[in-house]
């Protein structure tokens, strides 16, 4: 949606992300580009650190109805993008792939807490969550 430029100003960068990207959450780097998202649009934006371009996707998508938060990947390359999600009906873990096809991982309809701390296992066969305010972690 745009090209981008880096500054070596801290006071025009921090006007730049609360123009475009405020209440920055979680951020990832995989295959030349930069992931992040925003908590207050409900976007991700992407960074292709090859081209200096970049482009925004809402996070507003099926049950994903909360706040975007933290982001993790399990693989590099075309992996899913993994998000916990600030509140919303029942809060949860989604996941969006490289085609920006989103899926709904899991939620709860009891907790309604923010999902937070999402980890994977070495071996990659165990997905780690909180649900922040209730005290709960789930393997």
């Amino acid at each position: 949606q745009g090209s981008f430029t880096w500054t070596k100003h801290l006071k025009v960068g921090r006007e730049s992300a609360m123009a475009l990207f405020p209440n920055v959450e979680g951020i990832d780097v995989s295959g030349g580009e930069l992931f992040f998202v925003s908590k207050r649009f409900q976007e991700m934006t992407i960074l292709n650190l090859d081209t200096s371009q970049y482009r925004t996707v809402s996070t507003v998508r099926g049950l994903f109805d909360g706040k975007p938060d933290q982001i993790q990947r399990i693989t590099h390359g075309d992996g899913l993008l993994f998000f916990t999600e600030e509140g919303g009906v029942d809060a949860g873990v989604h996941a969006r792939d490289s085609e920006g096809r989103f899926y709904t991982i899991l939620e709860s309809p009891v907790w309604k807490a923010e999902t937070t701390g999402l980890a994977f296992s070495p071996d990659k066969l165990h997905m780690y969550v909180a649900y922040q305010a209730n005290g709960l972690l789930f393997d």
